[in-house]
């Protein structure tokens, strides 16, 4: 198998099969899969999604497109400059990773350089796509940052526009931040679990002590301070007492990095145990009340400030912590403090919420069945519940609230109150994560506050309206996903698109700052339009230095004419005509095909910067999104020694099965694929019997032609109608479920029908066969195709044109009724012993029973009851055939299917009598099929119905 996928990729290459030219007199198909992170080689993860391009492409070729299918790799961001640098510190952990991906030890030393890992990990996935069969265009392949000069020439155009525009803007705004590396933390800098986590506004609502600290309480409700009766602290945690801002607070240690770099005046003055501040009071300072503090174990002193208000009648964990107190008030011992301290803190009811009664958080502690405060999954849900219920259904209470805010709902007045609180000093706004985010070089992110950051201005209300009106006009697979781009474009606002000491391209006015990953990796897709132009200068007399914005200008915007703009490059005006002419060719991007890690930032990016930049002919039309990749069910993990590189795979499987099990693995939306072992084993199999069966078996059969080559043949043109169907949404398991295992049970089946097949129709089983699996495994297919005596590359035939006045839905009904009949014979056999049979008698039902049930279905069609519809026919029988009918209705109830597979008295018979030879065989005695009337078991013959004949068994005197 693998010398045939070497032979087949080396022809498809020296012909050039896969390098796109613009041709007018042929549609366009313009493919793309997300140029992928070349800091290691690609996994199997990678493999999934960038087949289902493939196989896109090559469908599209196969039906009639002229498909563009280009790849480059993206190098920007921080985690190859982490990489790089872990390796000149010899840190074990990465020379470890390098060495599981086969990197010897004299190679290794050489990954102490970021641009070696660029062009060693680039040349690898160009290996590895090129083995797995990817019908790429070469020619466009290039990799990102200022090591390539055209791209980066083109990165630093787009921004020039953008700027231009006055879609970039120089500010002050908060940022996930890595401590260690110093720089911005954005999603391709972490590893995939904490993508799209940002910072969040909340409130530091300050308790200040009789001892003399503040006890600042980081909440995302600072509407149910009016509720807070105590304060919680971990008793085995270590806090720090620092000033900040002139006043001295209790602090978690994590929060006072976020502090210092969201602008407050930070000095650590000493530490103290949270056990110490067990039983000291603070003031609530809104209500004025004198509120104690108390331990809690569900504290995170990283979390937060460590510190948390506690309102119980609203917030789960704080029922939960103040019941486990309340069952056993004499843990309060251990700290020195009275038990008795308990009897005043009482749960303050703030906010009526239909169905949750008076202390909503009771209600859903109850509800999840939570025992104590480490339940913490069920406090988690019980917290997303009320929290989400209160906020948007809530309506506070006039008695605590006033006339002011109460008899208002939550999300009416949050705003509101934050500002009394922040104008009267009782606190203070702040950014955090709502969970730990972390860095790809190991070190927890905050929130900063960076200042004279260069933002894109996404929250420009116009830009956003523009984003809108693309999505309404995109193709969506799975269609749902629209709603949820609309939302997201909604959601963003400034984002910060620069980082320092990074790879990448300089911002072109300001060259401290690199534009950071997802920010230049939205627009790339026009630069393959004319990459084998700028990647391959010395074909085009290119001088790379000479090149500058008029270019790009030209070529994608139409700004400048040719001669000029070809006179101050130094390049031929033709060239630039021509490079002009392919941009609005292949342009826009007809389908991206992602992962669904891409869509909360990069693929809304590319929306922003295709509506900023182009003009809306030029919009991207398409996106398709599909899960992850699981390996026999469980996520893809090192840990788990579950990790396959794509590399591995291709060793051990080669590439048609490794694509066949990967292809099978699932369909498009937001499920996880599942890669299962054992079916890629099985697949060389499968592939080596088909290809052993059609080159034995093509020209084979006979010319008679019976009623199941009527049913065979309807049943290939449904499926390659189905199929077709299928490829394009991109539901690579449907396909092979519907184009290959049932179409191979159903050729079994037309075999075990009919003995020896029909030539003609044996043969375009095995052609449409073999073109149904050619974009899945094209290497196989494209030897079959070669064996079988075609002319030409199967890649270059058309997809087979489906004849749907074949599809005889009659007839496939009438072929389910000998499948039953054949299933009702199989199940005789396991009560009668077959020496006893001396044959089989078959009966057809009166033709009468075809008129009832016919009228039966009719009702049944009209409001889907079959008693009703049973009825209904009753009556509208002849007279004379009533009291019959009557009889049967029992009998019809019990199998309505049958008016599922209705089909005409003389259809039935014919199905019926084809089949004889087959029930002859499956019980080795004789089978005959007769008429009700002429059968002498009157009284049994008389149970048989259109679409299940009687069977009457003879048996031996």
């Amino acid at each position: 198998m693998k010398s045939i996928e070497e032979k087949w990729q080396k022809r498809w290459s020296e012909l050039k099969v896969f390098e796109a030219e613009p041709d007018p007199s042929r549609p366009k198909f313009f493919v793309t899969f997300p140029y992928p992170y070349i800091n290691s080689y690609p996994h199997l993860g990678t493999a999934y999604t960038v087949l289902r391009v493939d196989i896109l492409a090559r469908f599209k070729r196969m039906k009639g497109y002229n498909v563009l299918f280009a790849q480059g790799w993206h190098a920007t961001g921080g985690p190859i400059v982490a990489a790089a640098l872990r390796v000149r510190e010899g840190d074990p952990k990465q020379i470890s990773i390098l060495k599981s991906m086969g990197i010897s030890d004299d190679e290794i030393p050489k990954f102490r350089d970021p641009e070696y890992w660029v062009r060693f990990f680039s040349k690898g996935f160009k290996e590895d796509f090129s083995r797995y069969g990817l019908s790429i265009d070469w020619r466009r392949e290039f990799f990102t940052t200022y090591l390539n000069p055209p791209y980066n020439k083109f990165i630093q155009w787009q921004y020039s526009v953008l700027r231009e525009k006055g879609l970039i803007t120089k500010g002050s705004h908060p940022v996930v931040w890595c401590p260690k590396e110093g720089k911005v933390v954005g999603d391709h800098d972490r590893p995939d679990e904490y993508a799209g986590i940002g910072p969040e506004e909340v409130v530091v609502i300050k308790f200040r002590g009789e001892d003399g600290l503040t006890y600042p309480c980081l909440t995302y409700r600072p509407e149910t301070v009016y509720g807070a009766v105590n304060v919680w602290v971990n008793p085995d945690a270590e806090y720090v007492i620092a000033e900040v801002d002139g006043e001295k607070l209790v602090l978690g240690d994590y929060s006072i990095a976020e502090l210092k770099d969201q602008g407050h005046k930070v000095q650590v003055l000493g530490k103290i145990k949270g056990k110490e501040l067990v039983g000291r009071f603070a003031v609530n300072p809104v209500t004025g009340a004198r509120i104690p503090i108390l331990p809690a174990s569900f504290v995170d002193p990283e979390s937060g400030t460590g510190i948390v208000m506690s309102v119980p009648a609203h917030a789960p964990y704080d029922w939960a912590a103040l019941e486990d107190l309340k069952r056993d008030p004499h843990l309060l011992d251990r700290y020195g403090v009275d038990p008795t301290i308990l009897d005043a803190v009482q749960p303050v009811s703030l906010i009526s919420i239909e169905g949750y009664g008076e202390y909503p958080a009771e209600t859903v502690v109850r509800k999840y069945g939570v025992k104590f405060q480490g339940d913490r999954s069920k406090l988690e849900e019980a917290t997303r519940e009320i929290y989400s219920k209160e906020f948007y259904n809530g309506v506070l209470k006039v008695e605590v609230y006033g006339e002011k805010w109460g008899g208002r709902k939550v999300f009416e007045v949050k705003e509101e109150i934050i500002e009394f609180l922040v104008k009267n000093g009782y606190a203070f706004r702040h950014y955090t994560l709502p969970r730990p985010v972390y860095c790809r070089c190991g070190a927890r992110t905050h929130v900063k506050i960076v200042e004279d950051q260069w933002f894109l201005r996404y929250s420009d209300p116009s830009w956003k309206a523009k984003a809108h009106e693309c999505i309404n006009s995109m193709l969506f697979l799975p269609a749902e996903l629209r709603e949820e781009f609309h939302r997201l474009v909604d959601w963003y606002e400034d984002w910060a698109c620069t980082h320092e000491r990074e790879l990448g391209t300089p911002l072109p006015w300001d060259e401290k700052w690199v534009l950071e990953s997802l920010s230049d990796s939205t627009i790339y897709m026009a630069y393959y339009t004319i990459s084998k132009y700028l990647q391959h200068p010395e074909l085009y007399n290119i001088d790379w230095q000479r090149i500058d914005r008029s270019l790009y200008d030209y070529v994608f915007l139409g700004i400048g004419d040719a001669e000029t703009v070809a006179k101050k490059l130094g390049v031929d005006a033709g060239l630039l005509r021509r490079m002009r002419e392919e941009f609005l060719y292949w342009y826009p991007v007809d389908l991206r095909v992602s992962g669904k890690d891409l869509i909360p930032n990069h693929l809304v990016f590319f929306i922003m910067h295709h509506v900023a930049i182009f003009p809306s002919p030029h919009w991207p039309r398409g996106i398709a999104i599909n899960g992850w990749i699981n390996i026999n069910g469980e996520k893809m993990s090192k840990s788990k020694g579950n990790f396959i590189l794509l590399r591995e795979a291709l060793d051990y499987w080669g590439a048609d099965a490794t694509r066949l099990a990967n292809a099978y693995a699932g369909n498009t939306g937001l499920d996880d694929g599942n890669f299962e072992l054992e079916f890629a084993s099985r697949a060389v199999d499968l592939l080596y019997e088909w290809y052993s069966f059609a080159i034995e078996n093509y020209g084979k059969g006979d010319e008679e032609w019976k009623f199941i080559d009527d049913w065979f043949e309807s049943v290939l043109n449904r499926t390659l109608k189905t199929v077709e169907e299928e490829y394009e949404r991109l539901n690579m398991k449907n396909v092979i479920i519907y184009g290959f295992f049932n179409l191979q049970n159903s050729f079994k089946w037309y075999l075990k029908r009919r003995g020896s097949p029909n030539r003609r129709l044996l043969q375009e089983f095995i052609e449409k066969q073999t073109l149904i699996l050619a974009p899945i495994t094209p290497h196989i297919a494209e030897e079959i195709w070669d064996k079988i005596g075609k002319k030409g590359l199967i890649q270059q035939e058309k997809w087979p044109s489906v004849d749907t006045s074949k599809i005889n839905d009659e007839v496939e009904r009438a072929e389910k009724i000998v499948q039953k009949v054949l299933e009702d014979i199989q199940e005789l056999l396991r009560i009668v012993k077959v020496e006893t049979i001396q044959e089989l008698r078959i009966v057809l039902p009166a033709k009468w029973k075809y008129m009832f049930i016919e009228k039966i279905k009719e009702s049944f069609q009209k409001h889907g009851k079959v008693q009703q519809a049973v009825r209904e026919a009753l009556h509208l029988m002849p007279p004379e055939l009533q009291k019959q009918a009557g009889r049967l209705v029992e009998l019809i109830i019990k199998n309505s299917e049958i008016l599922d597979l209705l089909v005409t008295p003389e259809l039935e018979e014919k199905a019926l009598r084809d089949a004889q030879h087959a029930f002859e065989e499956a019980i080795g005695k004789r089978v005959e099929v007769i008429y009700e009337d002429e059968a002498t078991d009157t009284q049994k013959a008389k149970q048989s119905l259109p679409a299940r004949p009687a069977i009457i068994v003879v048996t031996a005197r």
